[in-house]
Parts: C-alpha cells; structure tokens; sequence
C-alpha cells in the first residue's frame, strides 16, 4: 500500500514539474535535431489527436510522416458528429477517421511524440518513451500549455479547445519545417 502511494506521489510530482517546464523543455526539443515522423497522442484519439494530426499534414511538407493514435482501449471508434462539424470550420475532416490504439512500434517510430495534457505525459512516462521525444502540443501556442478534452465540454468551450489546437499545430509545424530546413543547410 505504502509503495502504491509513494508511485502515485512521484508521478504527480514528475507530471507537475514536466507541466511547469513544458513550453522551454518542448521548444528545446524540437530543435535538437531533424523531424520526419510525428506521432500524435491523447487519451481517446477521437477529437485532439486526429484534429492535430491532420492540421500537421496540412502545413507539412511530404516527407513528414504523421499518425495519431491514444491510450483508449477500443480502436476504430469514429470522431463524434459534433465533432467531425466543428472541425470543418476549421478545414479538417474527420468523417473517416477511425481511432487507433498507442502501441509500443509506435513510439519506436516516432522521432518526435506530441501531446495534450499531464494525463497524457504520465501515461506516457510509465511506458518509459524518451523524454527527448516528449512535446507538449500546447507549448507551441499562447496560454495554457494543457490541450482539454472536449468530450464532455459544451460547443462554446469545444470551440475554444479547437482554437487552442489551430494556433498550437500552426507553431508546431512552423518549428518542425525551421528545424528540418535548418539540418538540410549543413555548412561545407
């Protein structure tokens, strides 16, 4: 019992430094070397993740390679209607998205792992994925670095979350094609 709680408390204290450093830590990161395979992750992989995922393809080059996935036992779920419609807004489409679930090949070929939430990082943590891999999707936008899940929020709340989402993939996509066109132009 004792060491159940002494796990719980270490987790919560790595997840509560790891949030208050997550915009540098994240930034950092992203600059240590080249980017050529996202992988995006929340819990259910429904609304966040593929929303990420495809503002990421949209703003990428080709030869970045994204997939999503989440921590939900059940795959092929599909995005929500109100979901799939809110996201039109914003020219994503969801109607074919099916949900996958995070494996282990996943993480393995992922150069970079992109995330919403301390939920997340702590799932993320007890697999052992390499804290050089972690983003938090939400240091690459303004305000809080947290991306909420929209489940259960009302459609005003959820539009905000999709905002959040929009200005956070635009600055992620923006670092990834600086660094990457960085590495490229090696000096001779």
């Amino acid at each position: 019992m004792m060491l159940r709680l002494m796990t719980a408390l270490r987790r919560r204290w790595r997840a509560h430094r790891a949030l208050a450093q997550a915009r540098q830590d994240s930034r950092r990161r992203l600059q240590s070397r080249p980017v050529r395979r996202v992988l995006v992750v929340c819990y259910g992989n429904i609304y966040r993740s593929p929303f990420a995922a495809v503002g990421l393809r949209q703003q990428l080059p080709a030869d970045v390679e994204v997939r999503s996935s989440g921590f939900h036992r059940t795959a092929e779920r599909s995005s929500p209607d109100r979901h799939v419609q809110m996201s039109r807004e914003y020219g994503v489409e969801l109607a074919g998205h099916r949900s996958a679930t995070l494996t282990a090949q996943d993480l393995q070929w992922a150069d970079v792992v992109v995330f919403m939430d301390r939920h997340n990082f702590g799932r993320l943590d007890e697999l052992e994925v390499p804290a050089d891999k972690l983003l938090w999707l939400g240091a690459f936008g303004e305000g809080d670095v947290e991306i909420r899940d929209p489940y259960e929020l009302d459609d005003a709340h959820a539009q905000l979350v999709l905002q959040q989402l929009v200005a956070a993939t635009q600055g992620l996509a923006a670092g990834i094609i600086q660094v990457n066109g960085e590495r490229q132009r090696v000096p001779e």
